[in-house]
């Protein structure tokens, strides 16, 4: 199964929760998320290639996920598999322990629902904004089917007011993260 995803910035929250809602959308509770992902010892990044593993371990309220992610025909196109963990802050430990690269850790706010076949989650990202994402499981293994939902998933962007302007390209919160800190000259 692929996890096949499209982002947007999100510049009216409010207008787009209620076109969410007028098609009968509920939104969950919010969450908070902290996500520390890591990339394999000698991996670039943020210019990996394709088809390089990353692992995130998320903390999402009190409770902990690992999740594998293998990017296939773009960033947001992956093989994803995930499990809970009892105890994150050791997994987090282990991950340091084996050497993985650590990157850039994201903390946002998020509110999930769904609409037919697609989950859609609002995020407030810490010292990056608000964005809107938009994905679908898809067991097609053809890389071409996989950019042909990808279409779709921005066409229902559109359907809610989202411009094509406000799209995210491949955009991970971590990498842009990484960029904001690169221009900051952060470490």
């Amino acid at each position: 199964m692929y996890e096949v995803e499209v982002k947007a910035y999100l510049r009216d929250r409010e207008a787009v929760i209620k076109k969410l809602q007028d098609l009968g959308c509920k939104f969950g509770g919010e969450l908070h998320q902290v996500d520390y992902v890591f990339i394999p010892q000698g991996a670039s990044y943020p210019d990996f290639p394709l088809g390089t593993p990353a692992l995130r371990l998320r903390k999402q309220n009190d409770i902990y996920f690992l999740t594998l992610k293998i990017p296939q025909s773009s960033y947001q196109d992956c093989i994803e598999k995930e499990v809970s963990i009892p105890n994150g802050e050791k997994m987090l430990e282990i991950l340091k322990l084996i050497g993985w690269n650590s990157i850039p850790t994201v903390e946002k706010r998020r509110i999930k629902t769904n609409f037919q076949d697609m989950e859609i989650v609002l995020d407030k990202v810490e010292f990056l904004g608000e964005f809107m994402e938009v994905e679908k499981i898809v067991t097609s293994e053809n890389p071409k089917d996989r950019t042909k939902t990808q279409a779709e998933l921005f066409a229902f962007l559109e359907t809610l007011g989202i411009s094509k302007e406000d799209r995210v390209i491949d955009g991970k919160y971590d990498i842009m993260l990484y960029e904001i800190h690169k221009k900051l000259g952060v470490k």
